[in-house]
């Protein structure tokens, strides 16, 4: 079984497109204030979301993928955006992943970071944590001097037809692996906030 912070390549991105293309349309690109053309800074493995968004963007996308992350690609340290979607409920130091962050990022740069902020009981189980803004704030910002430019709570819930639609589905939620609490937080786990951070 899987620990907190770690999930294999086919577990996160093995989307339906087109609900990927829909819950990017309508909530990350409308959020981002970057101009078509720019280089981009991808914190986290290259995935079809990101791919999608440098399309439909035209950015030019730069990614830091490895283990621990290899600031070290980061060397002018004078990036104008960051991307950080979903990495800062994986780590066991969030604090010290943002103060990096913090020192790639140029004066007049943003960072945008994803965190999903449900309930303690919808927690995913390979999460440390999921935190709400004023957490996240408390936490992780104020002590870095960093501040929230912009807010948005993305709420997504996925159709009841995904899990009861077919014999199969149906036998998984009675007598498989699939618990009621797991098929409660799959068919609920609505709550996410996108984040636009400054210095």
């Amino acid at each position: 079984m899987l620990k907190p912070g770690y999930e294999t390549t086919e577990h996160l991105w093995s989307p339906n497109s087109k609900i990927l293309k829909k819950y990017v349309d309508h909530h990350i690109i409308p959020f981002l204030e970057i101009e078509q053309g720019d280089t981009v800074f991808d914190i986290g493995e290259y995935n079809p979301r990101v791919k999608y968004i440098s399309e439909r963007m035209n950015l030019t996308v730069k990614t830091i993928d490895s283990e621990d992350f290899n600031w070290d690609k980061i060397k002018e340290r004078q990036c104008k955006t960051i991307f950080a979607f979903e990495i800062v409920e994986h780590l066991q130091n969030p604090l010290f992943f943002m103060n990096e962050l913090k020192k790639a990022i140029a004066k007049d740069g943003s960072i945008y970071v994803i965190i999903p902020c449900n309930p303690r009981w919808m927690w995913h189980c390979m999460h440390f944590f999921e935190m709400d803004r004023k957490h996240f704030e408390k936490w992780i910002l104020n002590p870095l001097k960093l501040k929230i430019v912009r807010y948005k709570k993305i709420i997504f819930i996925a159709s009841w037809k995904t899990y009861l639609i077919g014999f199969r589905p149906l036998m998984r939620l009675l007598f498989g692996k699939t618990t009621i609490k797991n098929f409660i937080r799959n068919l609920l786990y609505v709550q996410y906030a996108i984040y636009e951070i400054r210095k």
